[in-house]
């Protein structure tokens, strides 16, 4: 099945947020986490159903799943989605050390 991608508005900040961190330190890093991410979103596209569920899925009252990926030093990072139908649902991006997310977080 081939899914449509929409991403909230608290995914994009984090993007923006976790891009511009990056930049700061090293334009050409922040140049290859974007291939990272870009990367990981198109494995969504194709195959959104078969990644796990995010570990604080149970206690957000419904299924939401995760897609890990990392960076060439190391660093892991997650996107956090949810299914809605043929539409994949970006709710946030999480970067190493940050905690796990709550219902605040994805509130829309």
């Amino acid at each position: 099945m081939k899914y449509a991608i929409s991403t909230f508005w608290r995914a994009r900040a984090d993007i923006d947020q976790i891009y511009a961190w990056i930049a700061e330190r090293s334009p050409e890093g922040a140049a290859r986490w974007n291939e990272a991410l870009e990367h990981a979103i198109d494995q969504l596209r194709s195959g959104a159903d078969t990644f796990s569920a995010a570990p604080e899925s149970a206690n957000l009252g419904g299924e939401v799943r995760q897609i890990l990926f990392k960076t060439r030093r190391g660093g892991h990072y997650r996107v956090i989605y949810t299914l809605a139908g043929s539409v994949v649902r970006l709710l946030r991006v999480r970067g190493p050390g940050q905690s796990q997310i709550t219902a605040d977080d994805i509130a829309e």
